[in-house]
């Protein structure tokens, strides 16, 4: 029941990642395609905009960012016993986990500081989730591609 309760959560977070993704990227494309570019042009273009300069909140539900968060602040501690974090080197070297990892960071960072102004952990997380803002979408362009188009899931972007 909890599993089937995380995975309609994520399915919702994800959703609201789209929606915002989109609501940035759709008056991108209309001003490149103003521009003269070719639509694959403008495509590619307002994919990497948005991707790169979008400011959306951070979709992940609060369990998981409690658990991924205190993983951090703990192995911050650690990292003198030659602690990993997360995963190997070789799966580190896969685009999509060092997206995540940095998307981790960062929450970790804003966390880290709220709790240095005297917030509880699980405080700050709450209000890190509700209140700040990522520094970009931590999603992939082939990945952002099949939330514009969604027949291109098989399809590299080009």
């Amino acid at each position: 029941m909890n599993d089937m309760k995380s995975q309609i959560e994520h399915r919702e977070l994800c959703q609201q990642r789209d929606k915002e993704f989109l609501a940035l990227y759709h008056p991108t494309l209309d001003a490149l395609l103003e521009q003269g570019k070719t639509e694959r042009q403008a495509r590619r273009a307002a994919v990497e905009f948005t991707i790169t300069n979008g400011h959306p909140h951070y979709h992940v539900g609060h369990e998981r960012a409690y658990r991924c968060v205190c993983h951090l602040l703990n192995d911050k501690e650690k990292k003198g016993n030659g602690a990993r974090t997360f995963r190997t080197e070789e799966e580190m070297r896969l685009p999509e986990r060092r997206l995540r990892l940095k998307m981790w960071y960062e929450i970790t960072d804003h966390v880290r500081a709220l709790m240095a102004q005297g917030m509880s952990t699980e405080r700050a997380i709450d209000h890190v989730l509700e209140h700040c803002r990522a520094s970009r979408f931590f999603i992939s362009p082939a990945t952002a591609l099949t939330k514009i188009c969604p027949k291109a899931r098989n399809r590299a972007l080009r």
